[in-house]
């Protein structure tokens, strides 16, 4: 019984973070008018840091040994990064558009994405049957993002060639490649313990992105500034 709560246990968990998801995008959203893409962007991670530490430290809870960090975790980390804050500038600015739903059911392409740069760069396989649903919830995606009356195939075809498909495709890409990268360095790192492996990547990267993204903003706020 313990066994089988823990094997669904993900149902919830999953449709928690979606909600959770689908609330900071469009808190996210709210900000760009004020701050623009990049500085709303920065927000994602400069506020999510402080949680993922203290995450961390009850990952850490019961470790005797903090694992050493090597270099395929640092570079691994460092892709994560820079491909989340790509992803996230690009979905923020497809938000922008007018059919923006069209490029935020196109960014959901992401799971495909992972799949692919999974197979490639890590040597992960994806079962048939794996393959089969992906496609059908990234097809059925796309087709709820489409005017009511109009959702078919061929709308789909349609649609591939706006603005916002392009930014949501891309934003897509390198969601997918943040994916595999924090798996990457999840998989560097010399411990036994995937949540907190999966922890520690976390912070590295949200440190990085903050340090990068508000030294950045910092950079060009000073050079625009009235002296």
């Amino acid at each position: 019984m313990a066994a089988l709560s823990i094997t669904w246990a993900w149902i919830p968990v999953t449709l928690g973070a979606a909600l959770a998801q689908t609330l900071r995008n469009a808190a996210q959203r709210s900000l760009t008018g004020d701050l623009g893409a990049l500085g709303a962007t920065l927000v994602r991670f400069l506020y999510g840091l402080p949680f993922a530490l203290i995450w961390l430290g009850v990952a850490w809870a019961g470790f005797a040994a903090w694992p050493a960090i090597n270099a395929a975790f640092l570079i691994w980390t460092v892709v994560a990064a820079l491909s989340q804050i790509a992803a996230t500038a690009l979905l923020l600015r497809n938000m922008e558009e007018r059919n923006f739903a069209i490029g935020v059911a196109y960014s959901k392409s992401e799971i495909i994405q992972v799949a692919l740069f999974g197979l490639v760069l890590l040597g992960d396989r994806v079962s048939l049957l794996a393959i089969v649903s992906i496609v059908i919830a990234s097809v059925a995606v796309v087709l709820l993002s489409l005017p009511s009356g109009n959702r078919s195939l061929a709308a789909v075809a349609r649609s591939w060639g706006s603005r916002s498909a392009v930014l949501g495709l891309g934003s897509g890409a390198a969601f997918g490649m943040a994916a595999v990268g924090y798996r990457g360095a999840a998989l560097a790192l010399a411990t036994p313990s995937v949540v907190f492996a999966a922890a520690e990547s976390l912070v590295w990267a949200q440190t990085f992105q903050t340090i990068l993204l508000g030294g950045y903003l910092r950079g060009v706020t000073a050079k625009w500034s009235p002296r």
